[in-house]
């Protein structure tokens, strides 16, 4: 198994693309900590994953990433129950579609806080801890709105670019200490969080742009995941890996 013993962390990890790299970072033998955003549906998730994997080593907790403290005192907790992090799932976020001439400031903020401010809290608390290991895999979740922007996605496009941003930069300064930094930019994926926000007419669209003619399964971005987290990606450091099915912008 190629995470035999190696201790994760995956924040939005109770669904969608975060529930699937956990299912697949559980079958490849690590040990995972699944953050959500309340405690509720952490453990929900912790409890359908035992019942899944009954030897698993699981740990299950809700954290508000805009909330500084909160995230010290998960990856403190993470650390003194297993000893080390060994891998960085930076999953969680939001979304939002709203027009650049009706998007608040207050909305934008709102999205900063946590698909940027989020990654940037996540990474720092949790570097330290892999600093002191000298080594470590850092994986971030960005978008193809990222790379292309996106029509009345302003405040979302802005926030995943800075995940870029944020990715290179980490990539840069953590391998002098054996820590690699990379982001998955995932295209048109059946989440709810897609299906919430993403029009029937608009996911038309964007699968008749992709030619493998569909979006993807949550399940289908997991290797991914692994790859990056693995010592197969040990020269693997500051890439963006599009996950997209070909998508033509």
């Amino acid at each position: 198994m190629k995470l035999e013993g190696k201790v994760a962390i995956v924040t939005g990890g109770t669904r969608g693309i975060g529930r699937s790299i956990v299912e697949k970072f559980i079958e490849e033998g690590a040990i995972v900590a699944v953050l959500g955003s309340r405690e509720e549906t952490a453990a929900k998730a912790v409890g359908e994953l035992k019942e899944k994997y009954p030897n698993a080593n699981i740990l299950g907790r809700g954290v508000a990433l805009d909330d500084q403290n909160q995230v010290k005192k998960v990856v403190e907790e993470v650390k003194n129950t297993f000893g080390r992090i060994d891998i960085l799932v930076n999953n969680a976020g939001t979304t939002a579609t709203k027009s650049i001439l009706e998007v608040t400031d207050e909305e934008f903020d709102k999205m900063m806080q946590i698909d940027v401010y989020g990654v940037m809290r996540m990474t720092r608390e949790v570097a330290k801890v892999m600093v002191e290991q000298k080594s470590g895999s850092i994986i971030n979740t960005t978008s193809m709105v990222g790379l292309y922007g996106s029509p009345n996605q302003p405040a979302y496009s802005c926030a995943k670019a800075g995940v870029i941003g944020l990715t290179k930069a980490c990539a840069k300064e953590l391998a002098r200490s054996n820590i690699r930094v990379n982001a998955v930019a995932p295209g048109v994926v059946g989440t709810d969080m897609v299906k919430e926000n993403v029009s029937d007419a608009m996911l038309e669209g964007l699968e008749r742009m992709i030619p493998l003619g569909r979006m993807a399964n949550p399940s289908e971005l997991a290797g991914v995941y692994v790859y990056l987290a693995s010592d197969d990606a040990s020269y693997t450091n500051g890439a963006v890996i599009s996950v997209d099915g070909g998508l033509v912008m």
